[in-house]
């Protein structure tokens, strides 16, 4: 689609980590931007730090993105077409399946989930009646692999690929895209507002995110991916070979975590 510098572009969970790096870039290639978080003062923040870099406008707004109403003001206060919706708010959780709580799963689900659920719900008309605009879904290579310990999050994720994958049928033809990002692991705060059922997952967490990408690479391949109208942007080299080797061969694949998660809990 090309992403024109006079559009407007709307993203949850923009109060930091990949929200506030993809604000930052969008604002220096100019245009408009509405940002949303659910702590108001740091949508605030990453709006200040757009003008800074020269955006056109920067509007921030508090938007819990498990409730509909609030989306539902978020798209009111868009001024003119969207050219650009990011359903990026997201929490992480962890735990065996039996230990994470139901209300850890519940929130996790209601985040991740619906979040993106009541955007695109919100959103996919009036851009369908504007003819034009792009639609990226923030999901994560767990929705592909699906880990151990990571149920709650990696349903949740699966279920954005899904949302993301029926929409860029549903949508063809009408003059809007659709880009699922799915990367491992890039380095945001996100562990440390997660919800974990044992320490011993918690740690996994730490160490993993640690080890991860700088977010900047992150966000200049979704941006390529949504302007090159890329269906799924699978950023890290290693979730795009296990992803081939699940689909190509699906029991060595299982064997494949299920040696790396024994030889982590040996360490």
């Amino acid at each position: 689609m090309g992403l024109r510098s006079s559009g407007c572009s709307v993203i949850t969970g923009a109060g930091g980590g990949f929200g506030r790096a993809l604000a930052l870039e969008l604002a220096a290639r100019g245009g408009r931007l509405v940002l949303s978080d659910i702590q108001p003062g740091a949508a605030e923040e990453t709006a200040r730090l757009a003008r800074a870099r020269g955006v056109a406008s920067a509007t921030a707004l508090g938007c819990d993105v498990t409730k509909i109403e609030d989306v539902e003001a978020l798209a009111n206060a868009c001024e003119g077409p969207v050219d650009l919706l990011v359903n990026n708010a997201g929490v992480s959780s962890g735990g065996l399946v039996g230990d994470l709580s139901l209300a850890d799963w519940r929130w996790t689900i209601e985040v991740d989930l619906f979040g993106v659920i009541h955007g695109c719900h919100t959103f996919v008309p009036r851009m369908k009646k504007q003819g034009a605009g792009h639609i990226l879904n923030v999901a994560s290579a767990a929705g592909l692999l699906c880990a151990p310990r990571m149920a709650a999050y990696n349903a949740a994720k699966a279920g954005v690929i899904a949302i993301s994958e029926t929409l860029a049928v549903e949508l063809d033809g009408t003059g809007v895209g659709v880009t699922v990002l799915c990367p491992t692991f890039f380095k945001t705060d996100i562990v440390n507002s997660g919800r974990f059922a044992d320490q011993e997952t918690r740690t996994m967490a730490d160490q993993l995110m640690a080890g991860g990408r700088p977010v900047e690479e992150v966000v200049l391949a979704a941006l390529a991916a949504v302007e090159h109208d890329e269906l799924y942007a699978v950023p890290m080299a290693d979730a795009r070979w296990l992803w081939r080797m699940k689909r190509a061969l699906p029991s060595s694949f299982r064997k494949l975590i299920s040696f790396g998660v024994n030889l982590r809990a040996k360490r």
